[in-house]
């Protein structure tokens, strides 16, 4: 599986990573491992360790909307396989009818082939 986090060029700023969140702060403190006041002062100054940033990515709506884009074509892909497979199925139903008719009506020289 590839890795879905964005390079840090490509991280939306920290100030709207924040503003993304729905849990109040003190649980996302908590959830960082950091004191409540940590992310008020990363806010406050605008940068983060890259820890931090990609943790928030991952809770917001662009780290959710790329694990479910992940997930869809994921499956997508296991569908088209599936479907694949399937048709091979048919036709190898297909190869064995042809053969289970080919029995049911003998070549002329069988019975000497039998005698073998």
């Amino acid at each position: 599986m590839p890795f879905l986090a964005p390079s840090f060029a490509r991280l939306p700023p920290l100030a709207y990573l924040l503003a993304d969140q729905v849990e109040p702060r003190k649980k996302i403190a908590r959830h960082l491992g950091v004191s409540f006041r940590t992310p008020q002062r990363y806010q406050a100054s605008g940068n983060a360790p890259r820890a931090v940033y990609l943790t928030l990515w991952f809770e917001s709506r662009w780290g959710m909307a790329a694990l479910h884009t992940q997930a869809y074509n994921e499956a997508q892909h296991a569908r088209a396989w599936v479907a694949a497979l399937e048709r091979e199925c048919e036709r190898l139903r297909g190869v064995i009818r042809a053969y289970e008719n080919a029995q049911a009506h003998p070549a002329a020289n069988a019975p000497a082939y039998h005698l073998v």
